[in-house]
């Protein structure tokens, strides 16, 4: 694979793990609202519609060709959901693809694990955050230094002159 395809595909990937807790989030508000789990995808599905093209990530892009797709196949959006989630090779999305599809197929208890999944997620994207205000720190830090070394420089040599001359 070549460098710009892999930056790109890491740049989705990337986008993707972003937008998961937050989808993760409107879920669980839907379900606590008393939706049931198919028609709050349905919902935020067409809500994701609705959105101007560019505040739509690959994530919601994604979401919604799965939407569109099970509309015309008269499939379920959580099986569509579950085949967008082991497809893409994003782990942290087919852990919440397979969460959502056991909980449809077997009934387990989806609110305590999406909100765990969740939470973690969050922590992620924490983390990440925090690793690249970092980098960018570090990226600072040598041209800060040499405007330090520069003022110093710019200051001292008057006195250093007169020192000189005197």
């Amino acid at each position: 694979m070549k460098y710009k395809e892999r930056k790109k595909e890491e740049k989705k990937r990337q986008e993707m793990i972003l937008s998961l807790p937050s989808f993760i989030n409107q879920i669980l508000l839907l379900l606590n609202s008393g939706m049931v789990l198919q028609e709050a995808m349905i919902y935020i599905a067409v809500n994701y519609k609705k959105l101007d093209r560019e505040r739509q990530d690959t994530f919601i892009l994604e979401y919604i060709r799965v939407y569109d797709d099970s509309m015309k196949t008269g499939e379920s959006i959580i099986k569509g959901f579950y085949r967008l989630g082991r497809d893409s090779r994003v782990k942290e999305l087919s852990r919440v693809a397979g969460i959502i599809a056991d909980s449809s197929r077997r009934g387990v208890d989806l609110w305590d694990k999406l909100a765990d999944e969740g939470e973690q997620l969050w922590r992620e994207r924490k983390r990440t955050a925090l690793e690249k205000i970092r980098l960018s720190e570090s990226k600072m830090s040598f041209p800060l230094a040499l405007l330090l070394i520069a003022l110093i420089l710019i200051t001292a040599a008057p006195a250093m002159l007169q020192m000189y001359i005197d």
